[in-house]
């Protein structure tokens, strides 16, 4: 059974991490959220969360700042992926992390009871004391100090830390 938006945030609770919900329209693009952003008073970093396969059909969860632009035949490599990336279908994503288009998110690996999604953060992001991600469900936004975040998320699975810029990756 997947795990839906109230019961991550029950988990979080448990765990004392403190969170800031935002309800709003759905959000599928980058472009839409970067407009109520400024309205809803978001501080902390803005992410984009992309969902990814390679040819062997091995999958990867990117989350990154939502400025960030990103050349999938440049972070192959970094990724140690199997030939080229390519964005996984609405099928997979929702096989391996139980959400559908537009709802993806760090969050969402708390659905991947096989553990065969690989993990990259951007480091960049451990530079904002907050972050922001849609908590399994694009009508909302939990703002969450980032430290938290990183460690309920390694609760859940490695975590890969890449630098953007230099390709390099790390474990957190």
């Amino acid at each position: 059974m997947k795990l839906e938006a109230k019961n991550l945030l029950d988990a979080l609770s448990e765990k004392g991490i403190n969170y800031k919900l935002f309800e709003h329209e759905a959000f599928y693009t980058v472009e839409e959220s970067s407009r109520l952003k400024n309205d809803l008073d978001m501080h902390g970093a803005h992410t984009k969360n992309l969902f990814l396969r390679d040819k062997k059909r091995n999958f990867y969860l990117l989350s990154c700042l939502d400025n960030q632009e990103i050349d999938l035949k440049e972070i192959k490599n970094a990724l140690q992926c199997q030939g080229n990336l390519s964005f996984g279908s609405p099928e997979y994503l929702y096989e391996k992390l139980g959400v559908k288009p537009g709802s993806v998110s760090p969050y969402a690996l708390v659905n991947n009871n096989d553990k065969d999604v690989s993990f990259y953060l951007d480091i960049s992001i451990l530079e904002f004391e907050l972050c922001n991600f849609h908590p399994l469900d694009n009508t909302k936004t939990i703002q969450v100090k980032t430290d938290d975040c990183l460690e309920f998320l390694k609760s859940l699975c490695e975590v890969k830390l890449i630098n953007l810029k230099t390709k390099e990756v790390s474990i957190a």
